[in-house]
């Protein structure tokens, strides 16, 4: 018997689902369509706007180690509605300043609180939606960075229509944080949803499969963000692509927000390691696609490519994670942030540099398809999948 009812599991899920909005999906990706209008109105090279991006990422990489030394026992629910209100917060002062300094704390301290919040939902989501209980709704929550990709792209868009600046652009973008945590607030945790299992036990050692997924959760994290933070600025500067400079980032929100879903109906004929390979290798041809042949169909399918196949990394890697690893859950998810952290951190800087130096994306863009591919290799469980033949 589960631990909730179906209907506090569903809003447990819906809470899930507006943390990571806030949090991942708003917090780390409003920033890819308002690049091309601050690189416009500021002058920033593609170096620094890559810079800016990376102080995020360290700060998610800061984020996720937090709860391997502090376990917030007993104060999960707490620790979950500060992650949000910092998240908010950051998000709008973004808007008060021009100054590069204040723009690298920023997405820094957001990064910390996207890391969190994630950690902590999907501890709290996986400790109380059982086996026994809503299973398909274990993952549900990690369609919030579907939702927030796609309604930052809607904001911006209409921004746009609006001629706001970047600054109101950030405006905007926290006020819909703000109007995501009603669903947070209004529904809150059922009492005994801080049930956690202590990552004093079981041990928490390292299994062979459980370094394979998490060095290809690093190559992920490289690959995956240099298409994520650069392709609103590779459209607006290619003048065959600017006319879909939002439509490229609203399709990879749809194509993101029912994606966990589908790899998880496919995981179930395939394996779980089977289908989050699959997955990275959809992001990889699509980003690939993009680099091979020039045109608005290519970079469409590209962003749809996209969209479906990163959220399913990111929900499957969590489930092949906790398979794979027989410690603490809230351990498994905080070391496989980690990993994926550092590949995030270094990817948006180098492809940055790359950028500026070649004067184009052309590169960019293969060096994060083939870190993609090389990501879907390195999930497969060799043994498992020897064993079966």
């Amino acid at each position: 018997m589960s631990l909730l009812t179906t209907n506090s599991q569903v809003r447990l899920a819906l809470v899930g689902i507006c943390v990571v909005a806030i949090t991942g999906g708003l917090g780390r990706f409003a920033y890819t369509p308002i690049i091309p209008y601050m690189q416009s109105t500021l002058n920033i090279s593609s170096a620094d706007i890559g810079l800016i991006a990376s102080s995020n990422y360290l700060g998610y990489l800061f984020g996720s180690i937090i709860p391997l030394i502090y376990s917030f026992t007993n104060k999960q629910r707490l620790t979950l509605y500060l992650s949000v209100m910092v998240s908010v917060l950051t998000l709008g002062l973004m808007g008060t300043t021009s100054d590069f300094n204040m723009f690298i704390l920023l997405r820094f301290f957001q990064g910390i609180s996207g890391a969190i919040g994630l950690v902590i939902a999907t501890n709290l989501i996986f400790a109380q939606i059982t086996v026994t209980g809503r299973v398909d709704l274990r993952l549900a929550h990690i369609s919030g960075f579907g939702v927030g990709m796609f309604l930052s792209a809607i904001a911006i868009w209409i921004c746009s229509m609006f001629e706001l600046q970047w600054n109101y652009q950030w405006f905007v973008i926290a006020i819909l944080c703000l109007i995501l945590t009603i669903p947070i607030i209004s529904s809150p945790l059922e009492k005994g949803s801080e049930v956690s299992i202590d990552h004093n036990s079981p041990s928490n050692k390292l299994s062979l499969g459980f370094v394979g997924i998490s060095v290809g959760y690093f190559f992920f994290g490289f690959g995956y963000i240099i298409f994520g933070t650069f392709i609103a600025a590779l459209a607006v500067n290619t003048p065959a692509l600017e006319n879909i400079q939002h439509a490229s980032w609203i399709l990879v929100g749809i194509s993101a927000m029912p994606a966990i879903f589908i790899w998880q109906t496919i995981s179930k004929v395939t394996g779980n390691h089977i289908s989050l390979a699959l997955s990275c290798f959809t992001c990889s041809t699509g980003i690939l696609t993009l680099y091979f042949f020039d045109g608005i169909g290519a970079s469409l399918f590209a962003c749809v490519a996209y969209g479906t196949g990163v959220i399913g990394i990111v929900g499957l890697v969590l489930m092949e994670g906790k398979i794979r690893h027989s410690g603490s859950i809230k351990f498994a998810v905080a070391f496989l942030t980690t990993t994926f952290s550092v590949g995030q951190i270094t990817g948006p800087y180098i492809s940055g540099l790359m950028i500026d130096f070649f004067g184009n994306y052309e590169n960019a863009m293969l060096l994060s398809g083939c870190s993609l591919f090389t990501a879907g290799l390195c999930m497969i469980n060799y043994k498992l999948l020897f064993s079966r033949l």
